[in-house]
């Protein structure tokens, strides 16, 4: 069935000066650019809108997004008084998990007081700690005075929440993909296999929501699964036109809001962070899995871990045609830079953390940090740089990154950050769009509006090329994917 799309302005992605006003689809590929004579099946009017290819999210965790959409969560609430409060009314007498802490000096005495026979199990916003309460730390024999937990101990602590059943799951994943709909978002990068329910039972959720909501789907598989992945005899990348199976996450080191992430200078604690790894399991790790042919994408947020991480890329470079992935790479030393340009490889930014995390971290890091959040130093390199949320993270919304990108403002201080690392509108926009296509090995169909290229496509109601200061006040009225319409703005 041919389809023409028209009464829209439609941004190649190629420059910013390139532009159409229709195209025709086929079977969920572009087959026409302003071409009226054809004769169409369909028509689907684009309501004066500004036509984007679809928007990609690089970095995000879907199921762990469907999980927080469905959980008891802390991320709104404004205190101590007001968390313990939604604590206290979601306790049921059985084990607790609660999400989006943002720290408020709740320790584990507050939960003992609510439950010691029970297990409670309060996660921060970063997803890298956790703090509980004293049920907790006996099952898993720990030790705490506060009942904070960071890092491996606190994913043991998460990984006492009893597992989703397929169902279950397959729930969470569509809950996700609908609630990314909203925010024209067509497809994602994910985190999610070791998480859930193991290599074959996450897949297996994934292949089930995306046959009712189609979701270009490019799942990492961590480390800790990834000799399920080789007995399973999957194909790597590739499953269908939805699905792929992509790079192996590792976590290098931590965050900054744990203090845990890996930098050059010392935080106000006089410590440095962590590495995850010791040089010896890295090497081993990275040796097995390049005697595999499999491309890394590895957790890497201090400057210091970058430089290490980015000495062992060049000591153990992925396959010919392949490319690792660093997630994150908040902060840089400028030496750095020379040697990272010379890499197959690929970074995946979180622009809004500018807003979010940079006012606290600056409490932390050391003043004399070279490069914080260096985005347009990496641009000016060559780096590829892609766009995403790390949801539930943050609000899984391109536009908001866009933002971020584009001013480095942060809402919680008014401040601006570093505007000399100020992206382009035009820059930002395909982070999320041509950029965040890369990853995906499918540069010739993916990411433009270009004949030969998917139908998959986000729709604003302003042209935010022509003025970006309409942004704030831009939504998403239509998002499609394979030429299929899988969001209509309510308004219209």
């Amino acid at each position: 069935m041919k389809t023409l799309y028209y009464n829209g302005i439609f941004y190649s992605m190629e420059n910013e000066n390139v532009s159409f006003s229709s195209l025709i689809t086929e079977d969920g590929f572009i087959i026409a650019i302003d071409d009226l004579s054809i004769e169409v099946d369909r028509k689907i009017d684009c309501l004066g809108g500004t036509v984007f290819p679809g928007f990609v999210d690089a970095h995000l965790h879907i199921a762990g997004l469907g999980q927080t959409l469905t959980l008891p969560n802390l991320h709104k609430k404004k205190n101590k008084i007001e968390s313990l409060k939604t604590i206290q009314t979601s306790f049921q007498h059985k084990l607790l998990y609660v999400q989006g802490y943002v720290e408020h000096d709740i320790t584990k005495d507050d939960l003992d007081d609510i439950s010691s026979d029970y297990p409670i199990i309060i996660r921060h916003a970063d997803y890298h700690s956790a703090t509980v309460n004293s049920k907790v730390l006996s099952l898993l024999q720990l030790q705490s005075n506060d009942g904070i937990l960071k890092e491996e101990e606190a994913q043991r602590a998460v990984q006492l929440v009893p597992p989703y059943t397929l169902e279950e799951l397959t729930v969470n994943i569509e809950t996700a993909i609908q609630y990314l709909y909203q925010f024209g978002v067509t497809g994602g990068h994910s985190d999610d296999m070791y998480y859930f329910n193991g290599y074959k039972g996450t897949l297996d959720a994934f292949k089930n929501a995306i046959q009712t909501y189609p979701f270009r789907t490019h799942l990492l598989m961590h480390h800790e699964i990834i000799q399920d992945y080789l007995n399973s005899k999957d194909r790597w990348l590739d499953q269908n036109p939805y699905l792929q199976l992509g790079a192996v996450k590792i976590f290098y080191d931590g965050t900054i809001s744990s203090q845990t992430a890996l930098m050059s200078l010392s935080y106000s604690n006089q410590q440095q962070g962590q590495r995850l790894f010791s040089a010896s399991d890295f090497i081993e790790l990275i040796t097995f899995l390049r005697k595999h042919q499999l491309p890394i994408a590895v957790h890497t947020i201090g400057d210091l871990a970058l430089d290490e991480l980015t000495d062992w890329l060049i000591k153990y470079p992925p396959m010919k045609g392949l490319h690792d992935r660093i997630i994150h790479a908040s902060f840089a030393k400028e030496s750095t830079l020379e040697k990272l340009k010379k890499l197959p490889v690929i970074l995946d930014i979180q622009p809004q953390f500018v807003s979010s995390d940079l006012p606290t971290a600056y409490q932390w890091i050391h003043p004399q940090t070279e490069l914080i959040y260096p985005w347009k130093s990496y641009a000016d390199q060559g780096i590829i740089i892609c766009g995403g949320s790390d949801a539930p993270v943050e609000i899984p919304n391109p536009l908001l990154g866009i933002q971020a990108a584009m001013h480095r403002y942060s809402s919680l201080d008014g401040n601006i950050y570093q505007p000399e690392q100020r992206l382009s509108l035009f820059e930002a926009v395909r982070l999320y769009t041509t950029y965040s296509q890369i990853p995906t090995y499918h540069t010739a169909t993916r990411g433009y509006i270009k004949v030969g290229y998917i139908a998959d496509f986000t729709i604003l109601n302003h042209d935010i090329i022509i003025n970006h200061t309409l942004i704030e006040k831009t939504k998403v009225i239509l998002t499609v994917v394979n030429d299929q319409i899988v969001y209509v703005h309510t308004d219209i």
